[in-house]
């Protein structure tokens, strides 16, 4: 048996692990491929009915400048998440970008009584594919899919016979008949029941019924109807849309409503007409829809025991209909007034990440500057940036950031951070390069990734270690060359002054040089001994004499924080042998902070980027190693 003091230790233990576990948690949106979300709208929604909401079904509707013109065409990269960032079910009714128009359907965990509920949805991801589910939002849902009714969803022929089609649809071609005047299993009123496969779903005092509907009526003698009915516990109808063709003298196809005492509403209509129709049932008050327009009310007391694909058919003279198809059945939770929805201006906060090589082609030997751009071309700041690559089994690392991960507090928008690094040819051919990746948390504190496309060098075959006509880089060089500043480690907007040297030796003849120094972006030169610039690189060419060197001076100002990295460059060759230049590439880190290094340094916090991290492990362990103890 423990005693009190190792029950309360436990205890302690146990709470700090839940509290552990929730400050490590990091939410990120579903996503089965790759790639990352550029954009995000917070959605509020209100609650009306005075009652707390449950799992309820919101329409988010998008048109005009509201509607997502960086989506995929078909949506399938849109998503959403509630406050605390978990995702959230939906299902797209509409996504139409010619007309920009959408309809889409969220189910939210909580609307709280005459309160407000926060959303996000995203968009902006090539990469992603659809998880658009009927099944996770609606109290009831078939999109018909598959070839065969699903019998976890429907009791098949509860009455009578129906014939059906399934392919992503159902479609009505035949219902069972008999003769007699009226037709007994015509639907004339709450007296009948047609032909029925009735839904295992126990209804709701409060709910909307919806599908949407098709009639191909193509000959005379057709006569028969198809639709859905809400239906009580002996199967007769309570409340009944359905598109039919009623008259067998003729091609009269009509959108109707029947009731328990009869035709309420019909509408003729042309072959191939195609609606959508809906019944509202809030406790004894029904109401039809068709196309959202209200076209008929009804009051009944009469309990309801599920719904029903229901068809009706006249005597064995008379065929049925080419067929009535019916698409994407759902039922809805129904309140009123519902929930209404308002959208706030979409943001963006969305880094990509490119991997280039210079040059793209080389020969078996000779070195490659591998630059990774990482670009925020959002609206909103980026944070806690880690950017990881691998080397290439076929190339050696010569210089430059990785294989290590290379890490940035914060990106702004409309900001970019350059990497280089460069590698070696181990052999000949042709090689892709892997994708480097960028992970980020976005304003929400959300974790998102991105990655670059692959890249691709081609290494031509060498001998003896080099070619004649192409600078390689020998395991020995023949030069001193060096680039070096007199502080590496700076304050935001402090002074740095870089020198880039190189030294010829005594036994060589006249070295022929060319330097460049690359500033990195979120810098600005200040000064410089150099004679040209463009493009952001600054450039020089000079002779040294056998013995005698020469600095380059830049002097550079740091403009923003993180950790960047300084390229140097230099070229150079011996008296007039130019095919046997030298090329080499040099790289100084530089860390901008924004004052003066603390007693915690920079690079500690990022390790531990999770506040009270340590500290809850460390407590954890000693409580831990007191209870073994005190067992012993």
């Amino acid at each position: 048996m423990r005693n009190a003091g190792e029950m309360r230790i436990l205890i302690i233990v146990g709470v700090l692990l839940i509290i552990l576990a929730g400050t490590c948690a990091a939410t990120s949106l579903s996503n089965s491929e790759s790639g990352t979300w550029k954009y995000q709208q917070e959605i509020a929604i209100q609650e009306n009915s005075g009652e707390t909401l449950h799992d309820y079904q919101v329409l988010v509707e998008l048109s005009g400048s509201d509607f997502p013109g960086d989506a995929q065409p078909d949506g399938d990269d849109i998503r959403f998440t509630d406050a605390d960032g978990v995702n959230l079910g939906y299902w797209i009714e509409e996504f139409d970008a010619g007309s920009k128009r959408a309809r889409i359907w969220v189910n939210v965990p909580l609307i709280p009584a005459n309160g407000e509920a926060k959303i996000t949805r995203w968009y902006g991801n090539p990469s992603a594919g659809s998880e658009s589910d009927g099944e996770a939002v609606f109290e009831f849902f078939d999109d018909f899919s598959g070839t065969v009714l699903d019998i976890n969803k429907w009791y098949e022929d509860a009455v009578n016979n129906i014939d059906h089609t399934i392919n992503n649809f159902f479609r009505f071609e035949g219902a069972t008949k008999g003769g007699g005047n009226p037709h007994p299993y015509w639907i004339y009123d709450g007296t009948d029941t047609g032909s029925q496969h009735q839904a295992k779903w126990t209804p709701l005092n409060s709910f909307i019924l919806e599908w949407n509907s098709k009639i191909s009526d193509v000959t005379a003698a057709e006569a028969s109807e198809g639709g859905v009915a809400v239906i009580t516990t002996d199967s007769t109808i309570i409340y009944y849309i359905a598109h039919l063709d009623a008259w067998a003298g003729g091609i009269v196809p009509r959108r109707y409503v029947v009731s328990a005492t009869g035709y309420n509403y019909a509408s003729e209509v042309n072959s191939g007409d195609e609606a959508k129709f809906s019944i509202v049932r809030d406790g004894s008050s029904y109401m039809a829809k068709i196309n959202d327009m209200v076209v008929d009310s009804y009051m009944s007391s009469t309990q309801v025991s599920t719904i029903a694909l229901t068809a009706g058919a006249c005597n064995t003279n008379h065929p049925y209909l080419d067929y009535v198809q019916i698409n994407n059945l759902r039922v809805c939770k129904y309140t009123y007034p519902e929930p209404s929805v308002t959208l706030e201006a979409a943001r963006s906060s969305a880094l990509s990440i490119t991997k280039s090589p210079t040059p793209h082609s080389i020969r078996q030997f000779q070195e490659s500057t591998i630059t990774l751009s990482i670009k925020n071309s959002g609206t909103t700041d980026a944070t806690d940036i880690e950017i990881t690559d691998a080397i290439h089994p076929s190339f050696d690392l010569i210089s430059g950031d990785f294989p290590n991960p290379k890490r940035y507090d914060l990106i702004r928008p409309g900001e970019t951070r350059d990497l280089q690094y460069t590698i070696s040819a181990k052999e000949s051919g042709t090689f892709t390069l892997d994708p480097a990746t960028v992970t980020y948390a976005d304003e929400d504190g959300n974790i998102q990734e991105a990655t670059s496309e692959p890249a691709s060098i081609k290494v031509i075959p060498s001998t003896e270690g080099g070619t004649s006509g192409t600078s390689h880089s020998p395991s020995v060089s023949t030069a001193s060359v060096q680039l070096h500043g007199e502080k590496t480690d700076v304050v935001l907007g402090e002074d740095i002054l870089l020198k880039l040297s190189a030294v010829n030796l005594i036994t060589k003849p006249t070295m022929h040089v060319q330097v460049i120094i690359i500033p990195p972006s979120g810098m600005s030169v200040t000064s410089s001994a150099f004679a040209k610039s463009g493009a952001g690189q600054y450039t020089t060419t000079y002779e040294l004499e056998p013995g005698s060197g020469k600095d380059i001076e830049v002097a550079i100002r740091s403009n923003q924080i993180g950790d960047f990295d300084v390229n140097g460059r230099i070229i150079y060759y011996f008296g007039d042998d130019r095919d046997d230049s030298e090329d080499h590439t040099l790289t100084l880190p530089i860390t901008v902070r924004a004052e003066a290094e603390q007693t915690e340094s920079q690079s500690e916090t990022k390790e531990s980027s999770t506040p009270g991290f340590a500290a809850v492990v460390a407590v954890i362990g000693l409580l831990l190693a007191y209870l073994q103890r005190k067992r012993r």
